[in-house]
Parts: structure tokens; C-alpha cells; sequence
């Protein structure tokens, strides 16, 4: 098996990328100066990560297109086309060279507001405008809101979304933006409709959303969920399942029961083995087992699987994963089986060394098996 890291992300974003930018802005704007464009982005451009490339991108759009923001918008705007019928699916990486039109929208419209908003709801249907946004939450929130609270209802899902992604307190990626964080009550009321979008992606940014409301307030984040099932009932079940899943691996225990679980499972675990002891890197582990019923009613748990992984410095980090949800009468077992790889990649470093598994129900700990990373 290939050990070898994955190719950076950044690599999808390169130097061919910013000539195919300057491509469609030249044929947009015959009066654009490409080579110059083409110059200043390049300037150290190995070095720069993959958002501090399109970073460095639109502060080169800022200085090489027309300084009225509005005259400028107008160039982009044709240069971008019409926007796809549906959202972009299956480009991956490569639809972030429309990221850096929309970071534009935040260095050169942040001081007119009242025209880059609803540029930046246009733009979003080609790419997300979740991370431009961050700009105008940061200095103009009041009015970025009432702009989110008219998103809500847009026809458009990806303009929905952006209601909800745009306004999370922990974007990841994204710049934190204090008063979001402060107080998420406020954005929150807003998204609230979300909950039950017809359409999944929508509400699958809601439940991120609402997850990152239970990291910085869990009592506030419980109360929504629960105010979205009495709201919503069945067309919201999704959403707040993946919303409070962070506080159901910690064994939460209003979050447990919101779901339907039994916060005091009477079960055990039986037969707890590891497919090997010494696991290469690049290689997998398996686990298996046995949770079996121990009380005298029916039992409804929810089993997730935890890796303890090594660090460079010798600390612990702990992932969770999610598992499986099981009902079990009295009497009964349930087998239970884990795979997991531990292939590098860019988004997860791995270092040799002790590691373990660990069985969970309803985020305590029932079982655990230690194994080397070699």
C-alpha cells in the first residue's frame, strides 16, 4: 500500500488557475492588464496555503480592476457568466478558483455594503460565499443580518444555505467573528426555518450550524433542538440528530434523551478483539465485539467508536466516530464491528506509537483495546 502523503490541497490551486482567472476577467474587460495580474499572484505563490492563495488572488483582483467597486462588480459579474442551474457537484478542489471573486466582494465592497450583500447572494450560486461573508458580519452586523433574515426565505438553496454557513460561530476555515460567538442566540432565531428546508444540504448546514452553538453553549443549543423537533416534528428528526451529535458523544444527557436513548443503558460488553496489535501506517484495524442487555426492559443506546491517536509531542488526541444506534430487549446481544485506516493524509498528521481503541454508549466509555502504530 502507498504510504506516501496525498498531494496538498493548495497543488488544485495553482498558477494555472490564476491564468485561467485572468482569462476570463481579460475577456470580460479587454482593458484588463493580465501579465500584470499574473505577476503580482504569482509573487511567492509556492509557499502560500491554499486560502492564502485565493487570499493573495482577490488582493490582486482589488488592485487590477477599476476602483469603483460598482463598475468593478459589473466586470466580474459577466466574467462568472450565469450561474450553474444547481449547486457544483463532483469538482472539488477546483471549484475554488471562483473563490477568489468572492473574497474580492470582502477587501474591495466591505465599505459599501449595501451593494456588495446582495452581490455576495448572487455570487454564492456559482461558489459559497460563506467565508466573504465573515467581512460584513465583522463590520456591518446589524445590517448583514437583516440581509440573512431575507436569505432565509430565498427561492435559491444555495442562498439558504448561506443564511445559515455564513452566520456559523465556528466556521471552519473561516475567520471567528466575536459577536457571533458572543451571543448565537441572535443568528440562530434567524435560521431557524432551516431546520426543515426541503432541501438536504440546507439542513444539514442548520444542524452544523446548531453544532456549533452546543461547543460554545450546550444549554442554548438544547433548547433549540429541542424547540426544532416540537416545531418541526419528523421533517426536522435529521437536523437535529447531526446537530446535537458533538453533545451525544459526550453522553449529554438531555441530548441522549432528545434522541430517544436511555441515559443509564443497562448493557455489556463481551469479546473485545483487534484484528492486530501492530498496525503499519497505511494499514487498518478492525474491531469486534459483542454489547449485550443486562436489565429487564428494552434498551435503546447509541454506540460510537473512539481512537486515541499518538501525538508529535507525546500528548493524546482523541477522534470520535460515529458508530451505530441499536435497540436491544433483555437478554439480547448485538455484534459490533469497527474498521478503520490509517492512510496519511493532508488533513490528519499520524505519528508511531501507542494508540487504542474505545467502545462507547451514549459517550461513556464500555470497552477499550490498545494497539502500536508502526
Amino acid at each position: 500500500m502507498d504510504t506516501s502523503p496525498a498531494p496538498a490541497l493548495k497543488d488544485g490551486f495553482s498558477k494555472a488557475t490564476v491564468a485561467g482567472i485572468a482569462q476570463l476577467v481579460a475577456v470580460a474587460h479587454p482593458a484588463f492588464d493580465a501579465p500584470r495580474f499574473k505577476r503580482l499572484a504569482g509573487q511567492q505563490f509556492d509557499a502560500l496555503s491554499l486560502m492564502a492563495r485565493v487570499r493573495r488572488v482577490a488582493e490582486t483582483l482589488a488592485a487590477t480592476l477599476p476602483s469603483d467597486f460598482s463598475a468593478a462588480l459589473a466586470i466580474v459579474e459577466r466574467a462568472l457568466d450565469e450561474p450553474p442551474a444547481t449547486q457544483r457537484v463532483g469538482e472539488g478542489i477546483a471549484a475554488f478558483r471562483i473563490a477568489p471573486f468572492l473574497e474580492w466582494v470582502a477587501i474591495a465592497g466591505v465599505g459599501t455594503p449595501d451593494t456588495a450583500l446582495p452581490a455576495l447572494a448572487r455570487l454564492t450560486k456559482h461558489f459559497t460565499a460563506e467565508f466573504a461573508i465573515r467581512a460584513f458580519l465583522e463590520a456591518h452586523l446589524d445590517l448583514t443580518l437583516d440581509h440573512t433574515a431575507h436569505w432565509v426565505a430565498d427561492p435559491d438553496p444555495r442562498v439558504r444555505r448561506l443564511a445559515s454557513e455564513g452566520t456559523r460561530p465556528l466556521l471552519p476555515w473561516g475567520r471567528h467573528i466575536a459577536a457571533l460567538k458572543r451571543d448565537p442566540a441572535r443568528a440562530l432565531a434567524l435560521i431557524a426555518p432551516l431546520a426543515a428546508d426541503p432541501d438536504e444540504v440546507v439542513r444539514r448546514s442548520a444542524a452544523n450550524h446548531l453544532n456549533d452553538v452546543s461547543r460554545l453553549d450546550p444549554d442554548l443549543a438544547l433548547a433549540h433542538a429541542t424547540r426544532w423537533t416540537h416545531t418541526f416534528g419528523s421533517d426536522a428528526a435529521g437536523t437535529v440528530r447531526h446537530a446535537v451529535r458533538t453533545l451525544v458523544k459526550k453522553g449529554h444527557p438531555e441530548a441522549l434523551q432528545l434522541l430517544g436513548f436511555d441515559t443509564h443503558a443497562d448493557v455489556r460488553l463481551t469479546g473485545l478483539a483487534l484484528s492486530a496489535r501492530s498496525v503499519p501506517v497505511g494499514g487498518e484495524i478492525e474491531l469486534t465485539a459483542a454489547l449485550h442487555s443486562t436489565g429487564g426492559e428494552p434498551v435503546s443506546a447509541c454506540v460510537d467508536y473512539a481512537v486515541r491517536y499518538a501525538s508529535a509531542r507525546g500528548a493524546v488526541r482523541v477522534k470520535v466516530f460515529k458508530g451505530t444506534q441499536v435497540t436491544l430487549v433483555p437478554g439480547q446481544a448485538c455484534p459490533l464491528r469497527f474498521r478503520r485506516d490509517f492512510v496519511p493524509r493532508t488533513t490528519r498528521a499520524l505519528y508511531p506509537g501507542p494508540h487504542a481503541v474505545e467502545v462507547r454508549v451514549n459517550g461513556v466509555v464500555v470497552g477499550e483495546a490498545p494497539f502500536d502504530l508502526v
